[in-house]
């Protein structure tokens, strides 16, 4: 096993330890993210522990207020809508950024899952300079009123 292939596997572990060994992973190769799909039941509890994990979480309302260097760099799966979510951290020194894209399945019986390490990073100031756009565009839009 090569040291990058370790050093992944040591990220990812970083959330699917917390999240128990009943989710089942596997590579997929197209969004470069680690997988799992599950059943309705196991909602909840995920969530949970994603809420616990991550310092910030993005839905179809406020994804745009993400830092563009996020919203980059996820590309589609940063088009969000109903009930699908992101949840992300900064880099830390042991971990680079990280997403978790949060994907119901139509029918409603069904989640997908996926771990994505994330070559940008943000810290405090993206986070105020998208929460400042969105303010700026209010402004905008009352003072052409």
């Amino acid at each position: 096993m090569s040291d990058n292939k370790k050093q992944q596997d040591t990220i990812f572990s970083t959330i699917t330890t917390p999240l128990g060994d009943e989710l089942t992973w596997r590579w997929e190769d197209k969004q470069s993210a680690l997988l799992a799909e599950f059943s309705w039941e196991k909602k909840e509890r995920i969530l949970t522990v994603l809420h616990k994990l991550f310092s910030e979480e993005w839905h179809n309302k406020n994804i745009n207020k993400a830092p563009k260097a996020v919203r980059n760099e996820l590309g589609e799966l940063a088009s969000l809508s109903k009930e699908q979510l992101i949840f992300t951290k900064p880099a830390t020194e042991e971990t680079p950024a990280i997403a978790v894209i949060w994907w119901p399945w139509g029918h409603g019986a069904t989640y997908s899952m996926r771990i994505k390490i994330l070559h940008c990073n943000y810290d405090d100031e993206d986070l105020k300079l998208g929460q400042a756009s969105l303010i700026t565009k209010i402004f905008q839009r009352i003072k052409s009123r």
